[in-house]
């Protein structure tokens, strides 16, 4: 809800454009280190109880930024948000828990589809509500959300103890499950690499759309809302189909190759001789971006956690969560200097990430048959 508001918040209380940048930021910098140690504490405690917190963090975030007066505040807000982050990797675990390898990909579809519903929904009734109610309000609604999702989380959800969970010790930075998997290592970078490639066009998209095409952000919208309603049809309906027909490792491999098409093409739709055909030549562009991060985002999920043993889910998807968290700390800021140097550049970057990501891609599937 707060996506198209933050931004003018920030603004309208004097913060310059870094440091709009850097509370944006705030929040992953805080995943990154908290993500992976909720998703241990989830597997000796079982997930519940560290949802509950996550979430309570989360409506502590959307509270706290409906009071926001100051840029501290502000920063307050983004802080507790990013505690509560890991609320994402626990729900990921709590489908791995349940499911088995065969419908795990499916699975991770499914949740993947419901985060991108709040995708959809999300930014337009923030946008809708910050602009005729005000941004305290978009924190207040947020915040009620969030409110209901802990009641709905302390009634309903159980409880069982993930099997054969054991307490390990506590460190900041626990690599000890990537040293022993060496697969899961390596998918665990290819998802950085990809994260990264996606958040450098962080704060760059609108400004390209502008500078080529002239368009501005109800266009910005449609395009948002075109990409996210794609990625829900993907994983809601799609995926379950082509994962019967495909191999994991094919389809990340493609999905990431789709990416890196859409993302290189972008920057060039003003090249098309027929201005009035600009937007559906963009979102044509978008379809292919769309679909591909549709099936790779819970094909990679679902290959790391068929390598992972079932008493390390939690661990595993926290992990996950910090990966991204690491990506949307640098690729912002890498995009940035690279759209004030040349406005293709960021896309041209992370369309050639993507397509290395596809080209790092390794999986045994017989090392996956032999783990499920």
């Amino acid at each position: 809800m707060i996506i198209p508001d933050i931004q003018l918040l920030a603004e309208s209380q004097g913060a310059p454009g870094w440091l709009i940048g850097a509370i944006l930021a705030s929040t992953f910098v805080i995943q990154l280190f908290v993500s992976p140690a909720w998703g241990r504490a989830s597997d000796r405690v079982g997930r519940k109880p560290i949802l509950l917190i996550c979430t309570g963090f989360s409506a502590l975030g959307m509270l706290i930024y409906g009071v926001s007066t100051s840029i501290p505040l502000l920063l307050l807000s983004r802080l507790c948000s990013g505690l509560g982050g890991a609320n994402v990797a626990i729900a990921q675990a709590i489908i791995a828990d349940g499911t088995s390898t065969e419908e795990r990909t499916a699975a991770m579809g499914k949740i993947g589809a419901a985060i991108t519903c709040g995708l959809i929904g999300g930014p337009v009734l923030g946008g809708f509500v910050g602009k005729h109610l005000g941004s305290s309000w978009v924190g207040f609604i947020a915040a009620s959300c969030s409110a209901l999702g802990l009641l709905l989380i302390w009634g309903f959800l159980p409880n069982p103890k993930p099997a054969g969970a054991a307490a390990r010790k506590t460190v900041l930075f626990d690599l000890r499950l990537i040293r022993s998997y060496p697969r899961v290592r390596d998918l665990v970078l290819v998802s950085s690499i990809a994260w990264f490639a996606l958040a450098t066009l962080e704060g760059t998209f609108g400004r390209l759309i502008k500078a080529t095409l002239g368009f501005d952000q109800s266009h910005f919208g449609v395009v948002f809302g075109f990409e996210s309603l794609v990625g829900f049809t993907v994983q809601a309906y799609l995926l379950a189909v082509i994962a019967k027909r495909l191999r994991d490792g094919t389809m990340l491999r493609g999905a990431y190759v789709l990416q890196g098409l859409g993302l290189g093409l972008t920057p060039f739709t003003y090249l098309f001789p027929i201005p009035g055909f600009w937007l559906p030549v963009l979102l044509s562009f978008s379809l292919l971006f769309a679909v591909g991060q549709g099936i790779a985002n819970p094909t990679i999920n679902s290959l790391c956690s068929k390598l992972t043993p079932e008493d390390r889910q939690g661990e595993l998807f926290g992990l996950l969560q910090g990966a991204r968290s690491l990506g949307f700390i640098a690729g912002p800021l890498i995009g940035g200097v690279l759209f004030d140097w040349h406005p293709s550049s960021p896309y041209l970057l992370a369309g050639c990430v993507c397509v290395l990501a596809a080209v790092l891609v390794k999986v045994d599937e017989a090392e996956l048959t032999t783990s499920s």
